[in-house]
């Protein structure tokens, strides 16, 4: 990244710890002067945005609370994260969570449906409405395209690959799903001027990994065993 690739207003959701304040950092310190950082921890996004503020004073933050989960509210959150900086240069959908660990057999369909709704309804209905935004928006011309937009989403390594110990297969399925959306999306919009792309990461160890239960320990130790550089 650098300065010149972020230049215009940024957008970032799961912003308030792991990943997604790694993101808001990096933005901040390669140029974007904008950026709004969503989140549904409310009063973990206040204490992010305030530490962020005092290491790039230079910086416009703008902390949006909303829940990933709730179409009317992820609507509402980039609406007013573009009508406070009137454009919408660079996205990235981040907002997810572990959802329940172990074997389908024990998972219940309002559980499977619950981690749908936020990892992957939630990150559709926002890039759509990211995309309606940027496809209104002027667009900033390069040597050999007009670029309107960038959008990243944050899938996972078990989108594209399962995992035995423990099993993830509503989680995996929430991933894989990232990432047809994204290559749907980019074969429809890019001659339009926005490139979306989407990153699968590996072992992070972040905040939100707890969430996903007892089976989380395993997890790490599967993650760190495979990991070369530690």
């Amino acid at each position: 990244m650098t300065a010149a690739l972020l230049l215009g207003s940024s957008l970032i959701s799961g912003a308030a710890s792991g990943i997604g304040r790694a993101t808001a950092t990096a933005f901040a310190k390669h140029g974007s002067p904008l950026i709004a950082l969503l989140d549904k921890n409310e009063a973990l996004l206040k204490t992010t945005v305030s530490n962020l503020r005092q290491e790039f004073p230079t910086t416009e933050f703008l902390p949006v609370s909303y829940d990933a989960g709730s179409e009317s509210s992820t609507v509402k959150a980039i609406e007013k994260a573009t009508s406070a900086f009137g454009q919408l240069r660079h996205a990235v959908n981040n907002a997810g969570y572990p959802g329940p660990l172990g074997p389908s057999t024990e998972i219940s369909t309002s559980e499977f449906q619950e981690l749908l709704d936020v990892n992957l309804t939630g990150i559709w209905t926002a890039q759509r409405e990211q995309i309606r935004h940027m496809l209104q928006q002027k667009p900033v011309s390069h040597e050999f395209s007009q670029d309107l937009g960038t959008i990243v989403n944050v899938s996972s390594m078990w989108g594209l690959a399962g995992t035995r110990s423990p099993p993830m297969a509503a989680y995996g399925a929430s991933k894989y799903g990232i990432i047809s959306i994204t290559k749907s999306d980019v074969n429809e919009y890019a001659k339009r001027g926005i490139r979306i792309n989407a990153v699968c990461p590996g072992f992070i160890e972040t905040p939100i990994m707890k969430l996903g239960g007892p089976g989380i320990d395993s997890i790490n130790e599967y993650g760190l065993n495979r990991t070369p550089m530690q």
